[in-house]
């Protein structure tokens, strides 16, 4: 064996015990929030203690292409819900989808204006750091604009994990327990049923990928999902420990974004970033409490629905609380898909605020 393929098969061991590593400190943050009773604990532990271990150094090492695959687990049994009664009773909330989507994007761009006045930051990169899509569309988008792309990540990984961890609570304690049931019986003894299902929703978000849609492995597997439990070709849900296996792996996705180098460098921007989100939340409770009063909706769903972080957290959570998840995943995506497809327009008139502020100081 030559030293260049003993230095390759090293690199290779050290990296898979990493992933291991990773994978275990995940696992034991799982069981610790299980036994401390902690809403989402699947989800929430391994994020915790990821993220915990991330900023005191360690070597985290996610494993290759494990969010894509949780999120066709999450995406398919979610889609496994939508039946054609709830397909119906949600499409008939398009209207105040819409409204909800629009107060969000009217609320981030006060957001960005107090990011960039308290964080010290130029208002073009606020601006994308708030904006309530995806963490890597912004990300690019930022860049192409000339706005700071690193800036934007870290102010979009801090709101999006700050509703994660926060939102679960509020939709667990603030409002009523979830009534929605789990699809007929588990999927348990139909291993080939799932392995089959899998596949085909892996396989079409696979081919569907240079679509380059918005959370394309979550979204196309709900499609297939739903096709199947529409036309009774399955009528049962997916096996609990896939769902564990599916949050620990996101859960712990998300934790190891926080790195130390990152979170040092920009603590003004840190927290100036978490001060938006808590003003993106609380202007969220005031959404959900308005779509409660007017559609009846209950306050947890409605708050997980309009809450702007990811959509495969938020109809995560909904899914795992009993709520409507496919209420959640239609306002979300509903959010996600109108942000990006608006984005010139926004940034446009936010432009236009900017300069009337900048007028109205001289």
């Amino acid at each position: 064996m030559t030293d260049a393929e003993r230095r390759t098969r090293n690199m290779t061991a050290n990296r898979s015990f990493r992933m291991s590593a990773t994978l275990g400190i995940g696992a034991a943050g799982a069981l610790l929030a299980k036994l401390a009773g902690m809403p989402l604990p699947f989800l929430l532990g391994p994020l915790i203690l990821s993220a915990a271990a991330g900023l005191a150094g360690l070597p985290l090492q996610v494993v290759p292409f494990g969010r894509e695959a949780a999120q066709v687990v999450i995406g398919l049994s979610i889609g496994l819900r939508f039946l054609p009664e709830v397909a119906i009773a949600t499409g008939a909330l398009l209207p105040l989808m819409v409204a909800a989507t629009f107060l969000t994007i009217s609320a981030t761009m006060l957001a960005a204006f107090l990011l960039a006045r308290i964080g010290g930051i130029d208002r073009r990169t606020a601006f994308f750091a708030t904006s309530a899509a995806g963490l890597a569309e912004m990300a690019v988008v930022a860049h192409r604009k000339r706005a700071d792309a690193d800036i934007v990540s870290v102010v979009h990984l801090i709101r999006v994990t700050s509703i994660v961890m926060i939102a679960p609570l509020l939709a667990a304690y603030a409002g009523t327990e979830g009534h929605v049931p789990d699809v007929r019986s588990a999927l348990g003894d139909h291993l080939l049923v799932v392995l089959l299902l899998l596949l085909a929703a892996g396989l079409a978000a696979w081919l569907l990928r240079s679509l380059r849609v918005p959370n394309l492995w979550l979204l196309v597997p709900a499609a297939v999902g739903g096709l199947a439990a529409g036309t009774g070709l399955v009528a049962e849900r997916l096996p609990g420990p896939l769902l564990i296996a599916a949050q620990v792996v996101i859960g712990v996705w998300i934790g190891c974004r926080f790195r130390r180098e990152v979170m040092s460098r920009m603590p003004r921007v840190t927290v100036s970033a978490f001060a938006t989100t808590a003003l993106l939340l609380a202007f969220a409770c005031l959404v959900a409490l308005a779509l409660a009063a007017v559609a009846g909706l209950p306050f947890n769903t409605a708050l997980l629905a309009v809450a702007p972080a990811g959509v495969t957290e938020m109809s995560l959570t909904a899914a795992a609380l009993h709520l409507d998840a496919a209420t959640v995943t239609a306002f979300q995506m509903m959010r996600i898909a109108t942000v990006m497809i608006m984005l010139p327009l926004t940034y446009r008139l936010f432009e236009w605020c900017s300069d009337r502020l900048d007028a109205k100081d001289t």
